[in-house]
């Protein structure tokens, strides 16, 4: 049986890439997980060439219905054991909610949100009977208000960091882990496969964004030190905790002011 195995989802690019390689230079071998075949082999092959760890890849869309076990009992069938479970993956869509495909937002509420609960479900399970395990599960600080024009992302993330601050309380009599991080904007290809572009003015601004390396690592320094929730970056911080202070519909407001720019 493999022990020390860290299984990451949505690990070929951005956040989840960044930080499989972190948890690769600790000598966590890995189980990855992510839609394209191809993008898995390329990943896997760096990171056996950069740090000599083991990688075993599962293609699979979260966003379908029963994903989340297929990817389970693919890991039991295996037999691995599952230190670390990081649900990374995730999309956004923006604009009117009345507009936007109502098989997008579906498919969005799926990966978001029922993915990440159940492989939280089934892999936490198994951490609790092990004792042992940590679980980071990647929100947003779109978390922390609501936001106009992403209106239904917002809520998948005020949704994932309500979740998994309840599971780390849960769980942390067990000896598991949970921890919510929340990224404000990042230098991801989230925006140009959300369709607002890499050079987009206003809220968007590429200047606005963090490396993703450097959240990367906030988030794996606070699953180690335990950490219920951490959000990324002093600004972001700021703005976060500032919507809990001004009155919600002055906050709406305002992200409604910021959205349109």
């Amino acid at each position: 049986m493999k022990k020390n195995i860290a299984l990451i989802t949505g690990a070929t690019s951005g956040i989840g890439y960044e930080i499989a390689k972190l948890l690769a230079a600790k000598k966590y071998d890995l189980c990855l997980v992510s839609r394209k075949q191809d993008t898995l082999e390329v990943t896997k092959a760096a990171l056996e060439k950069e740090f000599g760890v083991d990688v075993v890849l599962y293609a699979a869309d979260l966003s379908t219905n029963g994903a989340a076990k297929r990817v389970y009992d693919m890991v039991q069938e295996k037999g691995y054991t599952i230190e670390i479970l990081v649900n990374n993956a995730g999309f956004g869509a923006e604009g009117l909610h009345t507009e936007i495909p109502v098989e997008k937002v579906h498919s969005m509420i799926g990966l978001n949100i029922t993915a990440l609960t159940e492989l939280s479900h089934y892999i936490g399970g198994a951490m609790k009977t092990q004792k042992h395990g940590y679980i980071l599960n990647v929100a947003s600080t779109a978390a922390y208000q609501p936001l106009p024009y992403m209106a239904a992302y917002a809520a998948s993330k005020s949704y994932v960091l309500n979740f998994s601050e309840a599971l780390a309380k849960e769980l942390e009599d067990f000896g598991v882990v949970v921890t919510a991080l929340s990224p404000g904007m990042t230098a991801t290809k989230f925006f140009t496969e959300m369709g607002v572009g890499e050079n987009t003015d206003g809220i968007f601004d590429k200047r606005r964004r963090m490396s993703a390396e450097d959240v990367a690592e906030i988030g794996v320094d606070a699953l180690f030190r335990k950490k219920l929730s951490v959000i990324s970056g002093y600004k972001n911080k700021c703005l976060a905790w500032g919507s809990k202070i001004v009155p919600r519909a002055v906050v709406a407001a305002i992200t409604k002011r910021m959205m349109r720019q």
